[in-house]
């Protein structure tokens, strides 16, 4: 996917071979999945050995609706065309409950390779939901996640001052932010007992909002992202970044217990530079995340 903006969640834009120095503070996951789409080619200098894959694209989030399924193809380096979307795929999501075979987004043409629901489905916390995507030439992608248990806010601060769960605070940022340890605010949530990590995102609700420059944002490379991860959380407390945050104005700050497959997908790329590890996406017959969280969220106003 070449300069194409990838949505889910937050907002990126992705390159071939790893567009970000990658660091265990904050990365955007959902721009990291374009890294895949021209890994092959990345990963080989011989063109005429390269092979398409399929690359799906997948969250879903405890307690709530699924969003989509994202089918791609990966392109090999030096192509002209940008058109990784796959249509006319046969997409079905499972459980213990059934399944359901989802209709490909044909609300625009950006839509295209999107794939939804036809009646509303909500994700289950503890459950296994399995994926299949079968395209005519390529072979069948399938995979699976147990969604994490459902976690809430307990408490949360700022600067020692404590913060309501429900109503929106207002926080001011920093006029200089020259390192990652800047007090900022600091959320305090229960454990999931299946979930294999924590992660926090900081999320700008105001596509209007100014944008936030500073020496650290300065030097990242996600400048139209809406909002930003921190990964390799453990316990069950941590401080939200201050460059997570992208713009003022509305912001919600959320705490997620994520899945094997999340946390080992942010892994593998984070420790793979270019050579990414495929065994690490636990996806079989192709590429990808197929992944699960369970999140929770407060609203703050920032200044």
């Amino acid at each position: 996917m070449k300069n194409e903006e990838l949505r889910m969640n937050s907002e990126g834009l992705g390159r071939a071979c790893y567009p970000y120095a990658l660091n265990s503070y904050f990365v955007n996951p959902a721009a990291l999945v374009a890294i895949l789409l021209l890994w092959a080619g990345c990963t080989s200098v011989n063109e005429s050995a390269y092979t398409p894959q399929l690359v799906v694209q997948g969250y879903l989030y405890a307690n709530e609706p699924f969003d989509s399924i994202v089918v791609r193809r990966t392109i090999p380096i030096g192509s002209t065309g940008d058109n990784d979307r796959v249509s006319g795929a046969l997409v079905v999501i499972s459980s213990d409950a059934g399944g359901d075979t989802l209709r490909e987004d044909v609300s625009s043409s950006r839509a295209a390779g999107r794939y939804i629901a036809k009646d509303s489905i909500i994700i289950q916390p503890g459950k296994t939901y399995n994926l299949l995507v079968q395209v005519s030439g390529y072979p069948t992608v399938t995979s699976s996640t147990t969604v994490p248990f459902a976690i809430h806010l307990d408490s949360a601060t700022y600067r020692g001052r404590r913060l309501s769960i429900t109503a929106i605070d207002t926080v001011v940022y920093p006029v200089i932010v020259d390192s990652l340890q800047s007090p900022s605010v600091h959320l305090w949530w229960s454990s999931s007992s299946n979930a294999a990590g924590y992660a926090l995102e900081a999320l700008s609700l105001d596509p209007n909002a100014d944008t936030i420059k500073d020496l650290i944002t300065g030097q990242l490379q996600d400048t139209s992202a809406n909002g930003r991860y921190h990964f390799f959380i453990l316990s069950t407390n941590e401080e939200v970044l201050w460059p997570q945050f992208t713009r003022f104005g509305l912001n919600a700050v959320r705490a997620l217990a994520i899945d094997r497959n999340f946390e080992d997908f942010i892994l593998g790329l984070y420790l793979s530079g270019s050579q990414f590890n495929n065994n690490t996406l636990h996806v079989q017959g192709g590429l990808g995340i197929f992944g699960s969280a369970a999140r929770t969220s407060k609203l703050v106003y920032l200044e």
